[in-house]
């Protein structure tokens, strides 16, 4: 029963976020299973570890494919590079069966995380003191439906 509430809530939580919230999300998701690909490093359970690998891998994928570079510019073209070498990183952790890569894109993530998470802050700060306020994540369509990132264009 408890893990049925937890899961309608996140379900909750993912319809009603804010386009930026959602990124913030993924990096959320991304972080965890970056620290559980850690554990099960560790313990040498590698299957699960590849798991967790490819699951971050595949959100590194998707904010990749969604960054906006008109809008973005220059911000764009850094995430893109960092993103990719995240993810050649997560490729040797996995190959070398090594922690230290895994701990580098667990703290770059905790730093993107947490520009994002200012960024939802001011966001939700000028929408509170003005019904105008301009989003920052721009909408796009063509994106399938199961995609995490349905209908986003990132730009920062």
């Amino acid at each position: 029963m408890q893990h049925g509430q937890v899961r309608r809530y996140r379900e909750i939580e993912i319809k009603t976020a804010t386009p930026i919230e959602l990124v913030v999300l993924l990096y959320d998701t991304a972080i965890a299973n970056l620290q559980k690909a850690q554990e099960r490093l560790s313990t040498g359970e590698i299957a699960k570890r590849v798991e967790c690998i490819n699951k971050v891998t595949a959100i590194l994928t998707e904010l990749e494919a969604n960054l906006n570079f008109e809008a973005g510019g220059q911000i764009s073209y850094s995430l893109e590079r960092l993103y990719r070498y995240m993810k050649t990183r997560l490729f040797e952790a996995n190959l070398h069966q090594d922690a230290a890569p895994l701990k580098e894109c667990t703290r770059l993530m905790s730093d993107l995380r947490a520009a994002w998470a200012e960024v939802a802050r001011s966001e939700a700060r000028k929408t509170a003191s003005s019904a105008t306020a301009a989003p920052a994540l721009s909408v796009s369509a063509g994106m399938p439906v199961g995609s995490p990132l349905a209908n986003l264009n990132v730009t920062a």
